[in-house]
Parts: C-alpha cells; sequence; structure tokens
C-alpha cells in the first residue's frame, strides 16, 4: 500500500441538515487533503451506529441536532477513540466548555481557513497516534452541574493534565496567562484569560471574582478583614485584597460555605 493510501484518515459527517452535510462535503473534498468521507448521519442513532460500525478516526459532529442532544451519545460511548471536530451554527453554553478545553470548533456558515486548521489539527493527533480523549470527557463532565469535581486541562509539551478544581486555591491573571495555585504546591500556568474562567466556571463553583485579576476559590479562604480594605488570606499564605465592589460578592459566597 503506497503511502498516501495509509495516511487517508477516515471521517464521518453528523448533522441533521442536509444542506450542511453537503457543504461541508464539499468543502472537505475541495479544500482539504487526505480525508476520506465515508459516510454521513442525519440523526443520533445512524451517527452512534456508523461510529461503531465504521471505527472513523475523524468525526464532525454538529453540536445541536434536532431529535436530541449530541453530548449524551458521546457520553454513551465507553471509549471515545477518535477525533471530533465540532460544528455549530450559533454561540452557546456548550461553546464555551469546547472552546475552554482546547477542542476544535467550526462556526456556520464555515470559513476555509479554520476548516483547514481544525483539519491539519487532527490529522497530526490521528497520524501521531494522539488523542484528546481526556479533554472531551472533562469537556462533558463541564456541562453536567451534577458533576464534581470539575477538572481544568493544562497542556505540558504533548500531554494534558488535569487539575481538579477542588485543589485550586486561586487563579490569578497575568495577561493572557493565568496561575494555578494548588494546595499541592504546585503551580501551573494556563493560556486563558481570567474572564474565560470565570464564565467557564459559571456562578454556582466554589471561586469567586475578588478584583480585576483574581479568583478565589472560597473553600480555601482562611481569613478575611471586615474593614476596608478587605484582604483575604488563602490556604498557601497569598494575601490578596478585595476590589470594594466585590466585597458584597465574597462575603456572599463565604456565606454559601457555611
Amino acid at each position: 500500500m503506497k503511502m498516501e493510501e495509509q495516511n487517508v484518515i477516515r471521517a464521518l459527517i453528523v448533522d441533521d441538515e442536509q444542506d450542511g452535510r453537503e457543504v461541508l462535503r464539499h468543502l472537505i473534498a475541495a479544500q482539504t487533503e487526505g480525508i476520506q468521507v465515508m459516510a454521513e448521519a442525519a440523526n443520533l442513532t445512524a451517527a452512534k451506529q456508523l461510529i461503531e460500525s465504521t471505527n472513523p478516526e475523524l468525526v464532525f459532529l454538529d453540536i445541536h441536532m434536532g431529535a436530541g442532544h449530541i453530548f449524551s451519545m458521546l457520553d454513551e460511548f465507553e471509549e471515545i477513540n477518535f477525533e471530533i471536530i465540532f460544528v455549530t451554527s450559533y454561540e452557546q453554553y456548550s461553546l464555551t466548555a469546547i472552546k475552554f478545553n482546547a477542542l476544535d470548533y467550526l462556526l456556520k456558515p464555515i470559513d476555509i481557513f479554520e476548516l483547514k486548521v481544525a483539519v491539519e489539527k487532527a490529522k497530526r493527533r490521528v497520524l501521531g497516534k494522539r488523542t484528546y480523549e481526556a479533554l472531551v470527557r472533562n469537556m462533558l463532565d463541564s456541562l453536567d452541574t451534577e458533576v464534581q469535581p470539575r477538572k481544568v486541562a493544562v497542556h505540558i509539551g504533548d500531554s494534558v493534565l488535569l487539575v481538579a478544581l477542588s485543589t485550586v486555591i486561586y487563579i490569578e491573571a497575568d495577561g493572557n496567562y493565568c496561575t494555578m495555585a494548588t494546595t499541592t504546591g504546585e503551580k501551573y500556568i494556563v493560556t486563558r484569560m481570567i474572564g474565560e474562567f470565570e464564565e467557564y466556571l459559571g456562578p454556582k463553583s466554589d471561586f469567586v471574582r475578588i478584583n480585576r485579576s483574581v479568583l478565589a476559590s472560597v473553600a480555601h479562604i482562611v481569613k478575611y478583614s471586615k474593614g476596608f480594605p478587605c484582604m483575604l488570606t488563602m490556604a498557601d499564605g497569598k494575601v490578596f485584597e478585595v476590589a470594594r465592589r466585590k466585597k458584597v460578592d465574597v462575603i456572599g459566597k463565604l456565606g454559601e460555605q457555611k
């Protein structure tokens, strides 16, 4: 078998809209190399059966299907041994979790450059025998508010470390980066902005924004002053000043933990 044939990635398209499937199939054929679309599915039942029967290496998944939610189908797989490129026609909460876990997605109408970038990344992982199942699983967990503890993916070279949020004392911003300080003494630098963390964690988490640059875990606040300025002492001994307009939020969050 020729090397070119060996490097062809077998793909599926899952979308409940025929026009969407046709457009994506055409773009893949015309604008990418090394991708063979083996089949298409218009509903979740057919999608699951095709994935199980054809063992694709790459699946293009439309996030919101008319007959149900795609994430429930993914959660049914014991092993996610295929790459995923999510496709959606609008911004929604689930897209926040996808972006935060550095998973690949495309917004409709599909941009050709973004399609090429996403496909090339998927091809490198497939041909390098790497998978990002851990990221997909973490994304699925983050969509379920009943799942605890949630985790944050930290990319270290070619590896991904999933850090339990229950061990994170605080998250401190530094430009386009954030540092996560943990109860183990480890500090991790993550290429995420503080606002992205705040959106991803949501209002029901143990974290509260105390000023422009810090998200603190109320579970790891050991002391705070009642007057102004309000100062927080964290479990690792770090002391932060609470912004005047954030004090009510912090006290309220602490009250929830009692």
